[in-house]
């Protein structure tokens, strides 16, 4: 059988009657799992920011939530984006089974339930969750490595700025460090570090972009690109702050390597009355603006980059409810954001 040690495979299985619960916990006793039972959907949403599970076996047909809004909540859950969902459902149509997969799904089981069928799937997925779960900590563990050696290159030719006369080698070799870091820090937001779900803390926002504008002053110098701000001061989101960073910092950073030399990248954030932050570049034409945000997507495969920098901010402007829009003409690109109001404050939105 599936050998999953030393912890054993922690599965939910989500169905509102008891007699269901009971024939699954017996069709899946020889594959020796942690099984836990809920019999709502608000229980299994609650269950999951809970329980750090490989699986959910859930039940379409429920009284207060139906499976197919259980599914969507808990796959845009910032702490288990990865869980296995295997839908259990009477309901055989194409259109029934197209719905679960849209909704997230990973899997489709009809009923009446076949045992055989039951065992191959769930060992298949428990499998790759085993899979996943092992890479991500191989690959913590070599950020972890890499973090340090970096660090060093990157506060060595800080401290050569200072106590030496403006080198463009260091000047160089510092931006080259800082964008390192950025894609660092990508891929280990990507990861998903944090088994919590993060606070959301409220940001004054043109603060928090004069900071980023400053990380990124010297990398856009190397290309001879300037960075102009105009912000609107006093303006605040609630978000979460890595969240908040990873949007500015990737759509900078975007900007920064599409635009041609000696050009400039213009920051505004403005409210009219909605809070919107828009970055301009001038660089190449982007031909499917529309596609940006597509996972796995970008236009120029010849360019440094590991491609996933968009791919994050399009899921966390998902998550947070907020717009986003990129128009791309004649060489100037935009990239537009419009944000949520704060819910203390009393603007009109």
């Amino acid at each position: 059988m599936f050998e999953y040690k030393p912890d054993r495979p922690k599965v939910m299985v989500v169905d509102d009657k008891v007699r269901n619960l009971i024939l699954i916990k017996k069709i899946l006793e020889p594959l020796d799992l942690d099984i836990y039972v809920a019999q709502n959907g608000k229980d299994a949403i609650k269950r999951v920011n809970e329980v750090e599970f490989d699986m959910v076996l859930l039940d379409i047909l429920m009284p207060d939530i139906d499976g197919y809004e259980v599914c969507r909540q808990i796959k845009n859950s910032t702490r288990q984006k990865d869980l296995s969902i295997l839908f259990m459902s009477a309901l055989r149509t194409h259109e029934d089974k197209t719905k679960g997969f849209e909704s997230g799904a990973d899997d489709y089981l009809v009923k009446p339930l076949y045992e055989r069928e039951v065992l191959a799937r769930v060992q298949l997925h428990l499998k790759k969750a085993w899979a996943i779960k092992h890479l991500k900590a191989l690959l913590k563990r070599s950020y972890h490595e890499l973090y340090n050696p970096l660090s060093v290159i990157k506060t060595s030719a800080e401290m050569y700025g200072y106590r030496h006369p403006k080198n463009r080698y260091v000047d160089t070799m510092y931006a080259a460090s800082k964008s390192l870091h950025l894609i660092y820090e990508d891929l280990y937001y990507a990861l998903g570090t944090k088994k919590e779900i993060p606070k959301k803390d409220i940001i004054d926002i043109a603060s928090f972009l004069k900071k980023r504008v400053e990380y990124f002053t010297l990398i856009a110098e190397v290309k001879k690109i300037r960075i102009e701000l105009e912000a609107t001061t006093g303006s605040t989101v609630e978000i979460v702050s890595a969240d908040l960073q990873r949007i500015i910092d990737n759509t900078i950073s975007n900007a920064i390597k599409y635009s041609f030399e000696n050009t400039q990248i213009r920051i505004t954030l403005s409210e009219n009355p909605k809070l919107k932050l828009s970055i301009t570049n001038h660089g190449s034409t982007i031909i499917n603006p529309h596609y940006i945000f597509t996972e796995g997507y970008r236009e120029a495969y010849d360019t440094i980059g590991m491609g996933i920098g968009l791919e994050i901010v399009a899921s966390i402007c998902k998550r947070h409810n907020i717009d986003a829009e990129v128009v791309s003409a004649e060489g100037i690109t935009t990239f537009t954001y419009i944000f949520k109001r704060n819910s203390n404050e009393n603007h009109p939105f």
